[in-house]
């Protein structure tokens, strides 16, 4: 089985794990056009575009973009439909080569293979053409689908990726104000600093309003026991209007 004899560094490994980062790398090679028009055409690339890097975006471009990753290093993209008159792009990506089988069992010399390799296909295709019957003024059907462009590359790795911030690109490309301060620029404690300071201010706001709370709780604890002690000495409005009745007077209503 391939675990049991993996192939050497050169040579295609199908049944091993690939990292989505691996392929985010710097690419370089060469690249094998055909159109119906321009014919076969061959191309050497320095270093791969961003635009280009499609392996990079496994989803696609669009929504309308079927994907899929298999075991091995395999990106599989194609359109969902393809309508009349709109090409449908097909796309395969491979990264066929595995980790290092060599003498150096270290990991960094073990991972050095399985990235440094990248073929890639893509082709246009047309269907669903109408044939038309011009005396008529007809349908008839469609033509069988047709092949449009096609592009083979095969790449080799550079190195890592530099500048992939998206706050640089964005500055780059003017969304984004300059004065927009960068993470990595800004001081160490300056979050630290303001916390500090605004959880003293909560705790000086605090100590402030402590007395002022307790004083107004004492004075109006005062004011209660003055009312109720002005209200205890004052006298009743029945004892005042209404006198006690003498002897005599109980002694003439008796006799009445």
């Amino acid at each position: 089985s391939e675990q049991a004899n993996p192939p050497a560094k050169g040579n295609a490994s199908f049944f091993k794990p690939v990292p989505p980062f691996t392929w985010h790398k710097k690419w370089a090679g060469t690249s094998w056009t055909w159109g119906e028009q321009t014919g076969d055409r061959g191309w050497s690339i320095t270093e791969l575009e961003e635009a280009d890097a499609w392996h990079g975006r496994p989803t696609g471009d669009t929504s309308d973009v079927w994907s899929m990753r298999l075991p091995g290093g395999i990106l599989l993209q194609s359109p969902r439909v393809i309508t009349t008159g709109r090409a449908g792009i097909c796309r395969l990506a491979w990264l066929p080569e595995g980790p290092n089988t060599d003498n150096d069992s270290s990991s960094k010399s073990q991972m050095e293979g399985i990235d440094s390799k990248l073929l890639r296909i893509e082709a246009s295709v047309l269907a669903l053409e109408p044939i038309i019957d011009e005396e008529e003024d007809v349908m008839l059907g469609f033509y069988p689908p047709i092949l449009g462009s096609l592009r083979c590359d095969s790449f080799e790795k550079l190195g890592e990726l530099e500048n992939t911030s998206m706050l640089d690109k964005l500055r780059s490309m003017g969304e984004l104000d300059q004065s927009v301060v960068k993470e990595e620029d800004k001081p160490v404690g300056e979050t630290t600093q303001q916390q500090q300071e605004r959880q003293q201010k909560q705790q000086q706001e605090q100590a402030q309003s402590t007395p002022t709370a307790a004083a107004n709780i004492n004075d109006a604890s005062q004011d209660a026991s003055t009312s109720s002690d002005k209200s205890a000495n004052a006298p009743s409005s029945s004892s005042s209007s209404s006198p006690p009745l003498s002897e005599d007077d109980i002694r003439k209503s008796l006799k009445l």
